[in-house]
This record gives C-alpha cells, structure tokens and sequence, in this order.
C-alpha cells in the first residue's frame, strides 16, 4: 500500500450511493475521515456556511453530474470559501467529456484534476490524490517565493 499522511480529510460528493460508499471505506481502512454529501445541494448548504463545523477537508472528489449544482460549481465555491480554497479538488465523472469541455470544466471551477470512473484500484486513487495535494503545496510554495531580489530605492 502507498504511504498514508498521517491524518487526512476527504471531502466527498456522490449522488451514486455505491461509489460513495466505496470511497467512504477506502477512507476508513486509510484512518481518513470524511465529510460526506449525496448531492450538491448538501454540498451547497454546507459551503454556505462562513464557519464550519467538524473536521475541515483536505481535497473534495466531486462528481460532476448530480442533483443540484454540479461538482464544477461545487468546486467554484469551494475556491471561494475563506476557509477551504486552498483544498485539493479533483472532478470525477463516468461520462467521456471532448478536451474542451474538459478543459472548461477545469479552468472555470478550479479544479486540480478530473478522474474519470470507474475509480482506479485503492493505491491508485491514494497516489492520485496525493499527486494533487503535493502539486497544490508545491505551487503553494512556489508562490510565497519572491520572483527575484528586491530593487534597491
């Protein structure tokens, strides 16, 4: 099995009961914790909320075609929410989606990655979701970096 972070939150939104319920207990067996929605109107309601409760995520795994708002708006707000924009965020989908629509997708929520379904085998998806994660702390760092050395006044 991969290496496991030592505590992690996942985010996960899935109307398909079988799917969520196989992601919740890869999670589990993992030692992760969960915040689970069935579709994207609890997930709206829970990012409505300018304080909130429970464990805060790491990364959400969002499908994208649900009742409600879809994952791609779902991923939108997150960017926008003071206390989770910075999360890893990866679409999921069973539909194939033209390059455009997949770069749509990406570009206008915010998202980091799309993973297509059937999900991938247990250390597959863990090594994905970590290649998320470790891409977010390295732009993160990237980003506190100053591009060159200040001019003299």
């Amino acid at each position: 099995m991969a290496d496991l972070p030592k505590a992690m939150t996942w985010m996960i939104v899935e109307d398909d009961a079988a799917i969520r319920d196989v992601i919740e207990m890869m999670c589990e067996l993992w030692g992760f914790k969960t915040v689970t929605f069935r579709d994207g109107f609890q997930a709206a309601d829970y990012l409505s909320r300018p304080e909130l409760e429970g464990p805060m995520p790491d990364v959400a795994l969002l499908d994208i075609r649900m009742p409600g708002p879809w994952g791609h708006e779902i991923s939108s707000r997150i960017r926008q929410h003071p206390t989770l924009k910075d999360i890893g965020i990866v679409l999921m989908t069973a539909y194939e989606l033209p390059g455009a629509d997949e770069e749509r997708y990406l570009k206008t929520s915010g998202a980091d990655k799309l993973l297509f379904k059937p999900l991938p085998p247990m250390d597959d998806l863990l090594a994905f979701v970590n290649g998320v994660l470790e891409a977010r702390r390295s732009n993160s760092a990237q980003k506190s970096v100053p591009d060159g050395p200040p001019s003299a006044t």
